[in-house]
């Protein structure tokens, strides 16, 4: 038997620390010698497996016979076992389309995917994406009886949980276990808890702002602490408060960007010595670099150039409008300290400047703290720290290189990162999209900084607060407003264009045979 018949045995749990756990109704559990749960499995052209990432377990047993119920439908009906397989099948695909885009699968592959696995299981599928939500329909469209499937969820981003959906996904396809085991392992991770405590990645997140600081920002040692901490009172916002309030979560963006802008103006009009004290730029800009919507961004340019018209511009829009609330509550937190003290800084980059050793020292820690937060697994960080000094190299040195042509210097950053990324999934078997997402990120926040965009509102805040000669027009300040979306905007195609290089470089004729599609951007 294959996994696409529909009279196997039906899975029951593994009860260890990482194995399956035993809430699928479907499921019949045997008590084994040593008290556990096994999860079994009647596939007879499978031998026993168990595969470490998802902790299911699969034993050769014989096909159950299930008795009959007076007046049911007859299990050796035909009619009846493929309307029993039909819906598990749905289901399946149902639910691993909510995870895909639960813990962050490139979202301009999601339809590929969910085909892929139709196919592979011997249903057809027509589907639509737009962000949030996902349409599914089973059946022939000119058949009558088809069903219809909406699944609807927020996308966020778990490093850890996307790679052990990736191996059950995988398992799927080229029939290495059944459609009920599978089930049950989706089901357990999405109730197992996070790859790290909830304090952990609030700590990580403030340091991972400190550390991106002097990387991007130009910032000084005594800055870094003040990042941290403004950074760890905006992760606990993020992590804490968020999922806690709906209401607040409308909000989030904007008083976070008003309370980096505000604090890091306190602290950069503070001064003492011949000239010194701390750089207001690098606090504020340093310190809400966590939420800037440059994966977003991304992901609208990849559906865009994929042609997936509707959702491309759906997210496109959105992560423009975000960063204006970001620019918006950077420009009122400046203004209401402007306000507050006459002689505030109005310094838009930092006066003291470092060697290269400065910066790339700090990329690698950025790296790592970045990769708590999304819950990264501990065996692939050597790869994600690589691949991060690797395309920051390329792309800082290119941009000295090429400072007039800046989209340049980003294009080649991503080139290279996707070129190794996808290089090690292929050799390795692995997921490049899990490899990738730090090194990618590392590159927006040093691209935001070199436009100034987000700090360009402290010349309007000056015009609202005090009396300058040289005034901005209303076109000029509408302007200083737009070129924040704009620049986040031509960042997002950049990398596009070097991520898309890189998958056709490594990948450069598809086989017929890859019936599982690409996990990378």
């Amino acid at each position: 038997m294959t996994a696409k018949e529909p009279h196997e045995a039906a899975p029951t749990a593994v009860n260890t620390n990482n194995t399956c756990s035993n809430n699928n109704p479907t499921a019949a559990a045997s008590q084994g010698s040593s008290g556990n749960l096994i999860c079994r499995d009647s596939t007879a052209a499978m031998n026993e497996k168990v595969d470490r990432n998802t902790g299911c377990e699969s034993t050769i047993q014989p096909p159950v016979l299930r008795p009959q119920v007076s007046g049911a439908p007859s299990w050796e009906d035909p009619s009846t076992r493929s309307q029993i397989y039909n819906n598990a099948v749905e289901t399946y695909i149902a639910k691993v389309c909510k995870v895909l885009i639960m813990y962050g699968a490139p979202t301009h592959r999601l339809e590929r995917y969910a085909h892929h696995t139709a196919e592979a299981l011997g249903l057809q599928l027509q589907s639509f994406y737009i962000p949030g939500c996902m349409m599914l329909s089973f059946g022939s469209p000119s058949s009558p009886q088809r069903s219809f499937h909406i699944i609807r969820c927020l996308q966020s981003l778990d490093l850890a949980k996307l790679g052990d959906v990736h191996t059950v996904y995988k398992d799927i396809i080229h029939e290495r276990t059944t459609i009920e085991a599978a089930s049950v392992c989706l089901d357990e991770i999405l109730d197992r808890p996070a790859q790290f405590p909830i304090w952990c990645r609030v700590l990580a997140y403030g340091l991972a702002c400190a550390f991106i600081g002097p990387v991007s920002y130009n910032a000084q040692p005594f800055d870094l602490p003040i990042i941290f901490v403004v950074g760890t009172i905006i992760g606990f916002f993020e992590l804490v408060l968020v999922p806690r309030s709906e209401l607040y979560g409308y909000v989030f963006e904007i008083s976070a960007s008003i309370l980096a802008s505000f604090l890091g103006r306190v602290f950069g009009s503070i001064r003492w010595g011949h000239n010194q004290g701390f750089c207001f730029s690098a606090i504020s800009q340093a310190s809400i670099v966590m939420i800037l919507p440059g994966f977003t961004i991304t992901c609208s340019a990849l559906e865009l150039q994929s042609r997936n018209m509707v959702s491309g511009a759906v997210r496109l829009v959105y992560a423009i409008v975000y960063t204006l609330f970001l620019s918006f509550g950077f420009l009122i937190g400046i203004s209401i300290y402007g306000a507050m003290d006459n002689n505030a800084s109005s310094a838009t980059s930092c006066s003291t400047s470092y060697g290269v050793w400065w910066p790339i020292t700090f990329v690698i820690p950025f790296t790592f703290c970045y990769t708590v937060v999304q819950n990264g697994r501990w065996s692939t960080m050597p790869q994600m720290l690589g691949l991060s000094i690797a395309g920051w190299a390329v792309n800082h040195f290119s941009n000295e290189k090429f400072g007039d042509v800046q989209p340049l210097s980003q294009a080649l950053g991503a080139l290279t990162v996707g070129v190794l990324a996808n290089i090690y999934a292929r050799i390795r078997h692995g997921l490049a999209i899990a490899l990738m997402h730090p090194a990618i990120y590392v590159q927006v926040p040093g691209s935001l900084a070199a436009s100034g965009s987000l700090i360009s509102s402290v010349a309007i805040a000056d015009q609202i607060t005090k009396n300058v000669t040289n005034a901005l027009t209303t076109s000029q300040a509408l302007s200083t407003q737009l070129v924040a979306g704009y620049t986040m905007v031509s960042i997002g195609i950049a990398i596009t264009v070097g991520l898309s290089v890189g998958v056709l470089l490594v990948y450069p004729l598809q086989k017929k045979k890859r019936r599982s599609g690409i996990f990378s951007y």
